[in-house]
């Protein structure tokens, strides 16, 4: 009788250890499971992913891949109250692979995505990632909207000229419209500003000269042309601010874009509709 007593008991004992082990084996998966699903890094082990970074495409131009990206966020608790946190991204933008010097190339990649999220939120990535992440999983009462496309103007061997295009919403009556520039060095991967290929005195002597284009930044179709006197002193007067410092492209001389055969120049202007102008110079006009 003892015996079976003594028996039972052991095997009691073990089927206990078993499902204790089983439990804490299941509990570790799950874990494992949960952390292999937030790979996210601007998110913790225990926080959602706050949004998704993709490869969409992949072309070649001088014989260097240029990878189609995009990050995408759709986050919106309740639709029908803006006041809640909200969040729907759309950032395209262009990565460089196949460069011989891998620490140029990261730096010439850091400036793309940086250009793309500093058009739509004046952040730089990983502060709007960041952003994304705190609206996601802290609740951050925050509305934030944004979407952007990307159009390779000019590669050479020596160096990119991007623009960007788009929209943000942060709330309010309308979304803010932006239409950025920039060219890199292939070579030092730093941004270019248009002095180092022309002066400011030789575009203002363009625009005083009226050889220009005006790409954008009038109040409507035909609101003026761009030739009017007192326009085109006002667009001379907006380049002689613009400043040579690379803390942002915008607002100075590293907003522009560069082909073969033309220059593309954005500035700040205020009497347009969404606050700047964009003028394009033909080479020849700027020597």
């Amino acid at each position: 009788m003892n015996y079976m007593i003594v028996t039972l008991i052991g095997l009691l004992l073990s089927f206990n250890n078993n499902l204790c082990s089983e439990i804490k084996n299941t509990a570790h998966m799950e874990e494992t499971a949960d952390e292999s699903a937030s790979g996210d890094k601007a998110c913790t082990d225990m926080e959602k992913q706050a949004y998704i970074e993709m490869v969409t495409g992949e072309t070649t131009m001088n014989e260097l891949g240029i990878k189609d990206c995009i990050i995408t966020a759709d986050y919106w608790p309740n639709p029908d109250n803006h006041r809640d946190p909200c969040l729907v991204a759309s950032i395209r933008y262009p990565q460089i692979s196949g460069m011989e010097d891998k620490s140029i190339e990261k730096k010439v990649n850091n400036l793309l995505l940086n250009a793309a999220t500093q058009s739509l939120n004046h952040k730089n990535a990983d502060q709007t990632l960041r952003l994304f992440n705190d609206i996601v999983n802290h609740g951050l009462n925050t509305f934030w909207s944004g979407e952007n496309e990307y159009n390779i103007i000019h590669m050479s061997e020596d160096c990119i000229s991007v623009s960007y295009e788009g929209e943000s919403y942060f709330g309010g009556l309308r979304p803010s419209f932006f239409h950025d520039y920039i060219t890199i060095s292939l070579t030092s991967g730093e941004m270019l500003p248009f002095t180092d290929y022309f002066s400011k005195e030789d575009v203002i002597k363009a625009i005083r000269s009226l050889k220009f284009e005006l790409i954008e930044g009038q109040y409507s179709p035909g609101g003026y042309k761009g030739d009017e006197p007192k326009i085109t002193e006002g667009f001379a007067e907006a380049v002689k601010k613009l400043e040579d410092n690379t803390e942002t492209y915008m607002g100075n001389t590293y907003n522009f874009a560069i082909d073969d055969k033309s220059a593309y120049i954005e500035f700040p202007f205020y009497d347009s509709l969404w606050g700047y102008v964009i003028l394009k110079f033909s080479l020849d006009a700027l020597k």
